[in-house]
């Protein structure tokens, strides 16, 4: 290194070189406060390279309230001669800036002052001042503490809040373990030790309980998060907060979760995409869904049934949000293993921590209930039924009683007045008639009411059918008037346990009934079928027929097809009522216009 290497910061004509390189922006400043020289380093919409301070009273560019503090200072420099070194405000528009302003008395005419921008350095120190106050408070509110146990020692330092004080401490406070377990509850000391002591671990977190008397208990959860020597001592750092809150709320949430598992509703969550979020009991048991099966991964469809397909549940969806969120309906999937027909379903939705859209449905049983409406409406559909009933009733029997009552008391209050013996035999004829129509009437309304009571009996005896067949042609003998009677008698003999009585009832009723609606030049045919196990009577006719329409109708009580007809409209509801006593059906095909065939099935019980 040579004389002029050693000697170049003193060289005056390097020393605006040297300036530019190394120092701050440099004010030359006189006794009147105005600005003769400068070296514009700065760069701020005050202070700039493009701002002209030459010539101008320095303290004008400044805001007042900074300008009133440098105006003073500078004052105490000239009159003391000592240097200032404060640090000031400069607010803007954009920002607010910091700057340390140092003030060197120059000579008896100048000073010197040197500006140093500290803003950055400013900023940065009051964020990590307020970041510290924020921890403090936090701490405070959170109410957390920090603490370092000494292994050797089996001592604790405490600062910031104390679970064992139920304060913040002033000061930072120790503890012996002895000390801190007397207070920590009997079932948590060991792991307490544990805690400490285990080298193994150098984070883990503990969580523990404090009794005090005349205290509630209080929760705390302790973490270690460092493990360092220290003067030859090994220390461990770590911190408590008390969760004393969050445990009772935990609790609470736990109590309440159990609570909707184990409800008798069956309730399910589910994401807005089908995703499955939780299933209680109820409904795991509805769907077949094992009490511990993960559902997570599944969709909505793969595991309920009231949903088959993804649009369906999208569509289930867009119903909530139409409905703003909550939708009640009724869902009729069976679930038929446990007796349910019906549910009443509540559909809201909620966001979760996350923010995410999960829809929630609450299922409640309502078999019983709709079992109930059933039955109700059945009663009421009965009830209309009766009174219908009762009204025809009363109708027809006001018509049907009348004619041959009329008939009867007018012959028979003439026919002591006739002399002439012919005359007198038509009335009395006359009379025979309308009297038979009249027991006809009175014997259906009683055989109906027994069937209503249930006090119709059989009386099932070895009965030969061909017996039956052969009894009923001699109570039809051949009449000119009336549709030709054919039975048909196989000859094969058959004897069935039947009621002979009832047996016959009916048949009459239904060849009489052939007989009104089938001409004179027609014929109607009677016999029997055998089968395996059963046996089919029927009467078959070439009439005037059914309607189709009619088939069903014609059974009921006090329906005539044509209401001008003769008879109550009791006697197919009779005949129908009494085959079914006897475990049999009655049935009729037909057409209109091609004749009718009454059918009537009886199951076969054949004597050996």
């Amino acid at each position: 290194m040579n004389v002029m290497e050693k000697k170049i910061l003193h060289d005056l004509k390097f020393l605006e070189k040297i300036l530019n390189i190394t120092c701050d922006t440099l004010l030359l400043i006189n006794r009147d406060n105005i600005c003769v020289d400068a070296i514009m380093k700065t760069n701020n919409p005050i202070l700039n390279p493009d701002v002209d301070v030459i010539g101008k009273n320095i303290l004008s560019l400044l805001p007042q309230p900074t300008s009133r503090l440098i105006e003073q200072e500078f004052a105490f420099c000239r009159q003391t001669g000592e240097t200032s070194n404060l640090n000031y405000d400069l607010p803007t528009d954009e920002q607010m800036y910091y700057f340390k302003f140092l003030i060197h008395k120059f000579d008896d005419e100048h000073l010197i002052c040197q500006y140093r921008d500290i803003t950055q350095r400013s900023n940065m120190k009051y964020r990590l001042k307020s970041a510290l106050t924020a921890q403090l408070e936090v701490g405070k509110v959170a109410m957390i503490g920090h603490w370092v146990y000494d292994l050797q020692h089996q001592e604790l330092t405490h600062n910031g809040y104390s679970n064992l004080r139920k304060r913040n401490l002033e000061a930072p406070e120790k503890i012996t373990l002895t000390e801190l377990l007397t207070s920590v509850h009997p079932d948590d000391r060991k792991g307490m030790e544990a805690f400490l002591h285990n080298d193994s671990i150098e984070y883990s977190t503990f969580e523990y309980r404090i009794m005090q008397a005349g205290a509630p208990i209080t929760y705390v959860r302790a973490t270690k998060y460092d493990k360092r020597l220290q003067n030859n001592v090994y220390i461990i750092e770590g911190f408590s907060q008390n969760v004393s809150d969050f445990i009772k709320n935990r609790n609470e949430l736990e109590m309440v979760l159990a609570v909707v598992d184990n409800a008798p509703y069956s309730i399910f969550a589910c994401h807005t995409n089908g995703n499955m979020a939780f299933a209680n009991k109820a409904c795991r048991q509805q769907n077949g869904l094992n009490e511990d099966e993960d559902i997570t991964d599944l969709k909505i469809f793969e595991c309920l049934r009231e949903f088959t397909t993804q649009e369906a549940w999208d569509l289930s969806v867009q119903k909530i949000i139409s409905a703003s969120g909550y939708y009640q309906y009724r869902c009729d999937t069976l679930y038929p293993e446990l007796d349910i027909i019906g549910s009443e379903c509540s559909s809201l939705m909620i966001k979760n921590g996350n923010g995410e859209d999960i829809v929630w449905t609450i299922k409640r049983d309502i078999s019983d209930q709709l079992r109930y409406e059933e039955q109700l409406l059945r009663s009421k559909e009965a009830a209309e039924e009766s009174e219908r009933l009762k009204s025809a009733f009363i109708s027809n029997m006001n018509h049907e009683i009348r004619t041959p009552l009329s008939a009867i008391m007018g012959f028979g209050s003439i026919i002591a007045d006739t002399p002439d013996p012919e005359l007198r035999k038509e009335y009395g004829e006359l009379l025979n008639a309308n009297s038979s129509q009249l027991l006809r009437l009175i014997t259906d309304v009683l055989e109906m009411s027994q069937m209503d009571a249930g006090s119709v009996r059989l009386k099932n005896s070895d009965v030969s059918l061909k017996g039956i067949l052969n009894e009923l042609s001699m109570s039809f003998l051949p009449n000119d008037e009336q549709p030709a009677i054919i039975f048909d008698i196989p000859e094969r003999e058959v004897v069935a346990r039947l009621d002979r009585g009832r047996v016959i009832q009916v048949l009459v009723n239904l060849i009489n009934n052939s007989l009104k609606f089938t001409p004179p030049e027609g014929a109607v045919h009677v016999g029997y079928t055998l089968n395996d196990d059963h046996i089919v009577f029927y009467v078959k006719d070439n009439g005037i027929g059914i309607a189709k329409e009619n088939h069903a109708l014609i059974f009921n009580r006090f329906y005539k097809i044509n209401s001008l007809d003769k008879g109550t409209g009791l006697g197919l509801a009779i005949c129908k009522g009494i085959v079914e006593q006897m475990n049999g059906q009655l049935s009729v095909e037909s057409e209109l216009g091609e004749g009718a065939t009454f059918s009537i099935r009886f199951p076969l019980i054949e004597q050996v």
